[in-house]
């Protein structure tokens, strides 16, 4: 998933949440439903240390854009949504931060901040969900003391301009880690021995000895034993060598 997608999943899935009466209930989306501007958005970004102050009560449509880029960045969303000051809960300073880096045009892409204007000045603003030749489709907070999902014509005299979020600089996501396993019999040694001989340890499957596996790495008689006691457990044969077969069984077991 793209950054950009990341952020309209996010957005999206909150449509239909309602704004609150009083600061109760902040976090289901229908209950205490009214016209106070009290939202989980304002809560939660006050807590992350947000804006020159807590926003709860306030108009928040711009407050739920700087939420799902949160929700999506963490520490690095205001960085991506170019702010750089701490007044970026209302549509005219979020819209200078992107102007001020060259980054708003009247070009939408899915991802973008999407502002609104009204005799002149910003009013609104919301994330842009999906672009097509003539419409684009948003999702906006505080829109009819809502979340919702709306479209608008490309050439709506309402539409001021889009702010276009610096996605190429959010952090990489972490590669996946793979390690491959070895097989492993009598004379064996090693870490991923230690793996196997925690596994039997936990079972609480002894040695030849009687006694409990000591995770110390050799592959000596007692873990192959206890190897094949655990395989006769799993359904495989019992030889008391750890192959492919035997590291998959182990491991879905243990998950």
């Amino acid at each position: 998933m793209s950054d950009a997608a990341k952020v309209v999943s996010i957005a999206l899935a909150e449509v239909g949440y309602r704004e609150k009466s009083s600061n109760a209930a902040l976090d289901d989306p229908a209950a205490n439903a009214g016209g106070k501007n009290w939202t989980k958005y304002a809560r939660d970004l006050a807590a992350a240390g947000y804006y020159n102050g807590n926003k709860n009560g306030f108009a928040w449509c711009d407050v739920f854009v700087d939420w799902c880029f949160y929700r999506a960045f963490g520490a690095d969303a205001q960085r991506i949504q170019c702010q750089t000051g701490p007044l970026g809960a209302a549509c005219p300073y979020s819209a200078g931060y992107y102007k001020a880096q060259g980054r708003y045009d009247q070009t939408p892409r899915v991802g973008d901040q999407v502002f609104f204007q009204q005799g002149g000045a910003l009013v609104h603003t919301g994330i842009v969900a999906e672009v097509t030749g003539d419409s684009i489709v948003t999702v906006e907070g505080n829109s009819a003391d809502r979340v919702a999902k709306r479209s608008y014509s490309r050439s709506s005299a309402g539409i001021a301009g889009y702010g276009h979020p610096r996605y190429d600089e959010a952090p990489a996501e972490p590669e996946p880690v793979t390690v491959a396993l070895s097989a492993l019999a009598a004379g064996s040694a090693g870490p991923q021995v230690k793996t196997v001989q925690r596994v039997l340890y936990a079972y609480g499957i002894k040695g030849a000895d009687g006694r409990a596996i000591a995770v110390d790495g050799a592959y000596g008689p007692n873990t192959a034993h206890a190897v094949g006691i655990l395989q006769t457990k799993l359904g495989l044969a019992a030889d008391g060598a750890v192959g492919a077969d035997t590291w998959r069984a182990m491991l879905t077991e243990l998950s």
